[in-house]
C-alpha cells in the first residue's frame, strides 16, 4: 500500500474511519468529515466518538468537520441548491494546498447513499483544483463504505493497494468498531456479509472519471429504494431521486469546471 507524508481522508460520516481503521492508524491523515452522521436531531455522539479516535492515532481533524446536519444535506438536495456544498469545496481546496497533501482516500462511490456519492465527488474536485494549484497530481482513492453485497453497485474498479492489519492492528480495529455508538445494526449486517476475517485486510481502488459521475447510472441506487421505503412508512416526506442528485452534480460540474 502506498505511504504517505501528507496524507487525508474524505468521509460524509462519521464511524467511516473505521472501515479503514488500520490505514488511519498508518497514516495519520488529515480528517474530514461532512456531516455530523446524525440521523436525527442534532445528536453528536458519533462525531465526538470519530473526533477521539482520529485523535488517540494521533490524526487531524481537518477545516470541515460535521460542518451539516445530515438533514440539511439532504434538504439542499432536494431543494436543488449546491450553494453550501460548493462553499465546502473551496474549503478543502485551500486546505489540501496547504497541507501540501499527496493522497486522498474519498469515501466509495456506491450508489447507496446520497451523502457518500456527493462526500465522494466533493472531495475529488477539490483533489483535482489543489493539485493544479501545487503543480503536481493528489493521487486519489476509493474504498467500499459498504460491501458491494449490499449497495448493489458495479465493480469498485482496479484495486491499487492492500493494507494487511498486524494482530495488534487487528485486535484495535476490532476495539474500535465494539465501543463506537449507533452502529450495532451497521456492524452485525456487514460482518454477517463479509465475515470477522475481512477487517484484517483494506483495500483501495482507483474510482472511475469524475465526468462518468455525471451520467444516469444503468442501475436503480439503492437510496432510491431505501427513500421509497421510508415514504410509504412515514419517516420521509419525499424521496431523493437521481435527478435530485444529478441536478448538484451539474451544479458542482459548472461551478469547477469538471
Amino acid at each position: 500500500m502506498m505511504i504517505s507524508t501528507s496524507s487525508a481522508f474524505f468521509s460524509a460520516h462519521p464511524g467511516h474511519e473505521l472501515r479503514i481503521h488500520g490505514w488511519l492508524s498508518q497514516q495519520k491523515p488529515l480528517c474530514f468529515v461532512l456531516t455530523t452522521g446524525a440521523r436525527s436531531g442534532t445528536d453528536s455522539a458519533r462525531l465526538v466518538a470519530t473526533s477521539d479516535l482520529i485523535e488517540s492515532m494521533s490524526g487531524r481533524r481537518a477545516s470541515i468537520f460535521g460542518d451539516l446536519l445530515d438533514r440539511e444535506l439532504y434538504s439542499q438536495v432536494l431543494a436543488g441548491d449546491a450553494s453550501r456544498m460548493e462553499h465546502l469545496v473551496r474549503v478543502t481546496i485551500n486546505t489540501l494546498i496547504a497541507n501540501e497533501v499527496t493522497v486522498l482516500v474519498v469515501d466509495g462511490w456506491q450508489l447507496y447513499s446520497v451523502s457518500h456519492d456527493l462526500a465522494h465527488v466533493m472531495g475529488r474536485i477539490a483533489a483535482q483544483h489543489a493539485s493544479l494549484a501545487l503543480k503536481r497530481e493528489i493521487t486519489v482513492l476509493q474504498y467500499m463504505v459498504v460491501p458491494n453485497a449490499i449497495s448493489g453497485a458495479s465493480d469498485m474498479g482496479k484495486c491499487v493497494g492492500v493494507v494487511e492489519l498486524s494482530e495488534d492492528e487487528l485486535r484495535a480495529k476490532q476495539r474500535a468498531i465494539e465501543g463506537y455508538p449507533g452502529i450495532d445494526g451497521e456492524r452485525e449486517e456487514i460482518a454477517k456479509i463479509e465475515g470477522l476475517h475481512a477487517l484484517g485486510a483494506e483495500y483501495f481502488f482507483v474510482p472511475p472519471d469524475l465526468k462518468l459521475l455525471l451520467e444516469k447510472p444503468q442501475i436503480k441506487p439503492l437510496y432510491e429504494q431505501y427513500g421509497e421505503e421510508r415514504v410509504q412508512r412515514g419517516v420521509y416526506r419525499e424521496v431523493i431521486r437521481w435527478r435530485h442528485v444529478e441536478a448538484i452534480l451539474a451544479q458542482l460540474a459548472k461551478s469547477f469546471e469538471i
